[in-house]
């Protein structure tokens, strides 16, 4: 292939992905995340805090701070914005195109893992352009682009390979391409957090071979600032400062050598994905490329051994649908979605059941952890709620329903937090009257995320944007950060009537927006 062709293949995996209304959508977040954890000192918070000392923010302080959250979301959101094209190949027609071509195999995966990589290296870039913005307007000192550009290639970098190369993997090999990938993916991100030390303060300043494996960098680049600033606990993401002790100037000097060898190998180890993809490619083979095909017989398997199981947990599923039949007009029609909601994912509705009624018979300390899970396995079954009519081809056949497309769209929203109320309801039952306002901030953030749902999955045309965001924000509302925007279900205590108020408010609104626009008639 001549290299005129190849650059104008990868140029177009990078456009395939940019162009996609997702993108812009999780780089808004990034940015608006990012923003958010750069607290105002007068509150006497700080994004970065040493022995009750707050770092300046200048460049070196807002360039380590912001790529640090930045890794974490994007480590998460980057896999899920970057795969997806063997879907959309076989969804438009240019599976059998591409399956005739003469490219070889590392050929086509290497275009796109090149496409994939640089599509999330720019969407880094964009967010490193933005905190330029931040600096000039709350920042202190002069604006220095060297270390912004040494976190985004040194920093950042390594986790967008993973990502790219993962995704790759996962859009190579058929039984990933589906939400299997999507959950394997989650579990792995999480692994990561194993690797940050448990407390800097217990001897673990310095930095080890074992960290090349922290792909993400979470872990090394802690370490390396609390060997350059010679302490053991470094608060990043948002602590309490004394106003009265002088503001601490990061000094340079983290880029050493050590650190940099770390990187540069992560960077090696990021692309090992890449291998197994190679040799695991269907090529669109018919008989490859089906994600159920590779693993028929042990679903089959595993459908024979859980359905006598099932079987009583599925007619009782069905009570809402007969019940919908019986009942008229709206009313009806909202109870046949909730009804569709749980018949479609039988696993995800045992699971949610089993989490709400553990929540009213266990003790009142494990009630919020239970509800997060609980509340984890909700997300998960109503990220494609919008996007389900599109992608199985009955848009048409749902418009044409009673109601038309511009009540299915609200109505899919109320099935969404009808579900979530009352899987919630057990916990907040239990825990309204010593937490009132934790309670309302569970209710507003139901509301929000299911109006989220909903207008996401409109826009995208697809689950993971909605997905890969309330992933990250439930990770968000389990850490104790301080900041209430961030408590998004009230699970830690930290929302507050400022926070709750306005989730609530962003939920009417886009409620109102579902109201006010029917759903796109496009395939």
């Amino acid at each position: 292939m001549s290299t005129g062709l190849y650059q104008a293949l990868v140029l177009n995996e990078w456009r395939l992905r940019s162009r996609r209304a997702s993108s812009l959508v999780i780089l808004l977040a990034v940015v608006a995340i990012s923003w958010l954890m750069v607290l105002d000192p007068q509150t006497g918070k700080a994004m970065m805090v040493v022995n009750r000392q707050r770092l300046a923010y200048d460049s070196q302080a807002l360039a380590f701070g912001t790529s640090l959250i930045a890794a974490l979301l994007f480590g998460l959101a980057g896999f899920y914005l970057a795969r997806g094209r063997s879907q959309q190949d076989l969804r438009h027609g240019t599976a059998a195109v591409l399956a005739a071509t003469p490219v070889a195999n590392a050929q086509l995966l290497g275009a796109r893992w090149l496409g994939a990589f640089g599509f999330l290296l720019s969407l880094g870039a964009a967010l490193m352009l933005t905190i330029w913005v931040l600096q000039l307007v709350r920042g202190e000192g002069a604006l220095q682009p060297l270390p912004y550009l040494q976190m985004l290639l040194l920093g950042l970098a390594p986790g967008l390979m993973l990502c790219a190369s993962l995704a790759v993997l996962a859009d190579a090999w058929a039984p990933l391409m589906g939400r299997r990938g999507d959950l394997l993916y989650w579990a792995l991100w999480l692994l990561q957090f194993a690797f940050i030390p448990a407390s800097l303060g217990e001897g673990a300043i310095r930095l080890s071979g074992w960290q090349v494996f922290d792909i993400g960098g979470v872990s090394p680049l802690l370490v390396g600032l609390s060997t350059l600033l010679d302490v053991r606990h470094v608060n990043v993401g948002g602590g309490s400062f004394d106003a009265a002790l002088p503001v601490l100037q990061m000094p340079a000097g983290l880029w050493s050598r050590e650190l940099v060898a770390l990187r540069l190998g992560s960077m090696m180890l990021a692309l090992l994905p890449l291998l197994p993809a190679v040799l695991l490619f269907h090529r669109y083979a018919p008989e490859r490329v089906q994600p159920r095909s590779a693993t028929g017989r042990w679903r089959r398997a595993l459908h024979g051994l859980l359905q006598p199981l099932l079987r009583p947990f599925s007619r009782a599923l069905g009570l809402p649908m007969s019940a919908a039949s019986r009942l008229p007009g709206v009313p009806g029609r909202w109870l046949a979605d909730l009804g569709l909601l749980l018949l479609s994912q039988p696993l995800l509705a045992l699971a949610m059941e089993a989490g709400a009624l553990a929540c009213a018979v266990a003790p009142l300390h494990l009630v919020p952890g239970l509800l997060a899970a609980t509340l984890c396995a909700w997300g998960l079954a109503i990220a494609d709620i919008s996007s389900r009519d599109l992608q199985s081809g009955t848009l048409g056949l749902a418009s044409a329903l009673p109601g038309g497309a511009r009540e299915r769209g609200w109505r899919q929203a109320l099935a969404a937090l009808g579900l979530g109320l009352l899987l919630a309801a057990p916990a907040l039952l239990r825990g309204a009257a010593a937490a009132p306002l934790a309670a309302l901030a569970c209710v507003a953030g139901l509301l929000f995320l299911s109006v989220a749902a909903t207008l996401l999955g409109r826009l995208t045309q697809g689950p993971r944007t909605f997905l890969a965001l309330f992933l990250f924000a439930l990770y968000l509302d389990l850490q104790r950060t301080g900041v209430p925007a961030l408590d998004l279900l009230g699970l830690v205590g930290d929302a507050s009537a400022a926070s709750v108020a306005g989730y609530a408010l962003a939920g009417a609104l886009g409620f109102a927006a579902l109201l006010a626009r029917p759903w796109p008639r496009r395939g």
